[in-house]
């Protein structure tokens, strides 16, 4: 029976500017079967939703305005594809400010349960980084590392993911059951 998946952004929905943020819809592009993996989550009954690190807006690369509207073109774009977005958590916060809410601390993670009422044992967390792995390690939650090839070494990590795929859709198919 699926329940709720926590999902990080940059990396795992859409590209990630490596060294850079994404500070506008036109630098927004979807990663290859990200659109196709959260629709078959939400044909399968899974709530999706977003919790993502976006230091951007603390930097002043970006306002919380461009933000939300970031946010609103890729949902409607999701919606249009046949997905569904249940809600998103984002931290603008800088790095140094040393925040609870700030991956890898778990935060965004908590505030989600808190208000949508999982349970982290049975939902699962599909990031890109040692940071998302982190995250969901501190609340008891699986994860799916999202990297083709795998970005960091993983042998001495006590909080291996469960499975590393090289998209979203592949972690879709692993979590429906049907492996790539």
């Amino acid at each position: 029976m699926p329940g709720f998946i926590l999902l990080d952004r940059d990396g795992v929905i859409n590209q990630r500017i490596e060294g850079g943020y994404v500070t506008c819809w036109e630098k927004f592009v979807f990663l290859p079967g990200a659109l196709e993996g959260l629709r078959l989550l939400n044909e399968c009954n899974y709530q999706v939703i977003v919790v993502s690190n976006q230091q951007g807006v603390g930097k002043g690369l970006m306002t919380a305005a461009g933000l939300q509207e970031i946010t609103r073109l890729f949902v409607a774009e999701v919606e249009a594809h046949g997905g569904r977005i249940r809600d998103l958590y984002y931290c603008t916060h800088l790095e140094k400010d040393d925040c609870q809410c700030r991956k890898p601390k778990p935060g965004l993670l908590l505030r989600a349960q808190a208000e949508h009422h999982f349970a982290f044992a049975h939902t699962f967390l599909v990031g890109d980084s040692e940071g998302d792995l982190r995250a969901a390690h501190a609340v008891g939650c699986p994860a799916i590392l999202v990297s083709d090839p795998p970005s960091i070494d993983l042998r001495n990590l006590p909080h291996a993911p469960r499975v590393v795929v090289p998209s979203l859709l592949d972690a879709a198919a692993f979590l429906l059951g049907t492996g790539r």
